[in-house]
């Protein structure tokens, strides 16, 4: 009798657990591919507007493994775009610099900053990188600010804020979209949902998220 209450139980189980698995990958199904809308862009970049410093990715905690990849990250999400020439301004070269490896857009800037990036770095522009959560286990989370300024004039060109929770089913869908367009080579059908279990994938995909809201020439 025993016997038969656990066979019982595992198989009320095994049921519940596999009908909310099937009310999962429905919702998932039915979910539209995630496209941020916290945003600020102009219509067009100008002409001018051809090469972007693209500065350290900003982070609370310094010491967090974040860093280790974002700033590669999102410096070739954002070269792919293909909009502008990116010149990637390394920590030690901006604490070379301007005293400190890493700044946010947020907080105050040297007086000359801009200045000399478009003098050091002959940039029409320059590109800041916050990120300003993260979560590296399941579901995985990170939060982006960006925003795209004119050296010469000081103007935003292009500004968002988002957080991409790998959690939300909008952004399942977007995350296997990307996976099958850019890694599918370098990936198993075993690996199949890397990008929302790999943090180094999943701020890829964030990056390419954020910058496919740029905007157009």
């Amino acid at each position: 009798m025993a016997n038969y209450f656990s066979i019982l139980t595992l198989s009320l189980i095994i049921s519940l657990t596999s009908c909310r698995k099937f009310e999962q990958d429905k919702v998932i199904a039915e979910a539209e591919p995630y496209i941020p809308k916290n945003l600020y862009p102009i219509e067009r970049l100008p002409t001018y507007f051809n090469r972007v410093a693209l500065m350290p990715c900003y982070y609370p905690d310094s010491a967090s493994s974040l860093l280790n990849f974002a700033d590669e990250a999102f410096y070739r999400e954002l070269s792919q775009a293909r909009l502008f020439e990116v010149v990637q301004v390394s920590p030690e070269v901006c604490a070379e610099l301007f005293g400190q490896p890493r700044y946010s857009s947020s907080h105050p800037l040297p007086s000359d900053f801009m200045e000399i990036l478009a003098n050091h770095r002959q940039a029409n522009g320059v590109a800041f990188i916050d990120l300003h959560s993260y979560k590296a286990y399941k579901p995985l989370s990170i939060g982006v600010r960006c925003k795209l300024i004119d050296l010469k004039s000081g103007d935003f060109m292009w500004a968002i804020d988002e957080t991409i929770d790998a959690g939300d089913a909008s952004v399942i869908v977007a995350a296997n979209h990307f996976q099958r367009g850019k890694h599918v080579n370098a990936l198993s059908a075993k690996t199949a949902s890397s990008v929302l279990q790999s943090p180094r994938l999943f701020t890829k995909f964030a990056a390419q998220a954020m910058f496919s809201t740029l905007p157009s020439r």
